[in-house]
């Protein structure tokens, strides 16, 4: 299979040691469900590029960070405290490397704490017509007060054509996450995606996902209704689930104890028949994945210093 194909879709996630587990989730979740893509895992650390070198995935093309890290992004990384600030600001960054690189006809950039429950050619059918696509954060009445410091969209799955329009807004991205980008809330601005707020205004062709199956996630899920009906997860008995964005779900890489909404101190309110249809599946793909990256030298080192996971430290990367 070609990387220039231009029949494909080209999917960019980032993943470090930390988060590895997630991101080989998201693979074989998309793939169990979807055929037309190329995945491109940009590689923030030496442990994950060494397990995904080891791992033998069709469909991937995977990236130590000496191939894509410039001095540019060398200086922001050392200016940062905490690794997931330096992660948000290089999102657009590493999306317009594979636009420019590959010179496919689109490019999309997805978080990769995701688990495919259908394809998403749902999502790519809205795309037809559009130049950008985005992603609302579609919060719950009970985190809608989030709304306003947090950002309207959720910066975890943007579509760009590879034209005039979807280069002018990843390009004007990029540069806008390298100036500043941050956990913190200042002048209207938190990390990469409040920036996205007056994208249908500030650029042409660009349209919000409307599925209601695509980002399900802790702060929106408590308006929903879910069932398992023919094998298919629904949402308030009709939108088939299309990926759960698993956002704050945190597991110890030794002994898997859990916690559903434990990272970075975020509390969400997860129904128990949530849990079991969603959640459970989950579960037990991540700890069949981390058993799988264990097989990984680097990766069992990584396990024996870090058995939480290091969420906060850019030192660890």
């Amino acid at each position: 299979m070609g990387i220039k194909n231009n029949n494909l879709n080209h999917i960019v996630i980032g993943t470090d040691a930390n988060y590895l587990h997630k991101a080989v989730v998201f693979y074989e979740s998309l793939k169990a469900v979807y055929k037309n893509f190329i995945l491109h895992v940009f590689c923030f650390d030496e442990v994950s590029y060494k397990a995904f070198s080891k791992l033998s995935y069709q469909n991937v093309v995977f990236y130590h960070p000496k191939e894509f890290e410039t001095k540019a992004l060398m200086k922001l990384k050392s200016s940062k405290e905490r690794a997931y600030e330096y992660y948000w600001a290089i999102n657009a960054y590493i999306t317009k490397f594979v636009m420019d690189k590959y010179n496919p006809k689109s490019v999309t950039f997805s978080d990769c704490d995701y688990m495919f429950f259908q394809s998403p050619e749902l999502i790519f059918d809205e795309t037809n017509g559009a130049d950008i696509l985005i992603q609302p954060n579609n919060f719950s009445y009970q985190q809608v007060k989030d709304f306003i410091p947090v950002g309207y969209y959720c910066s975890s799955f943007e579509f760009f054509r590879n034209n005039k329009n979807g280069k002018k807004a990843l390009n004007w991205w990029h540069k806008a996450c390298m100036e500043w980008c941050s956990a913190s809330f200042k002048d209207g601005k938190f990390g990469d995606q409040k920036y996205l707020d007056d994208w249908r205004t500030r650029f042409n062709g660009v349209r919000e996902v409307s599925n209601p199956g695509a980002n399900v996630a802790p702060w929106n899920i408590q308006k929903y209704d879910l069932e398992k009906r023919g094998g298919k997860i629904l949402i308030n008995g009709v939108w088939p689930l299309i990926y759960y964005h698993f956002h704050s779900f945190r597991i110890n890489l030794s002994n898997y104890k859990y916690i559903v909404t434990g990272d970075r101190h975020n509390n969400y309110e997860i129904d128990r028949k949530v849990i079991n249809l969603v959640y459970k599946p989950y579960i037990q793909k991540i700890i069949s994945a981390i058993k799988k990256l264990k097989k990984v030298k680097e990766y069992r080192l990584y396990i024996e210093s870090n058995p939480e996971g290091n969420y906060h430290l850019i030192k660890s990367i």
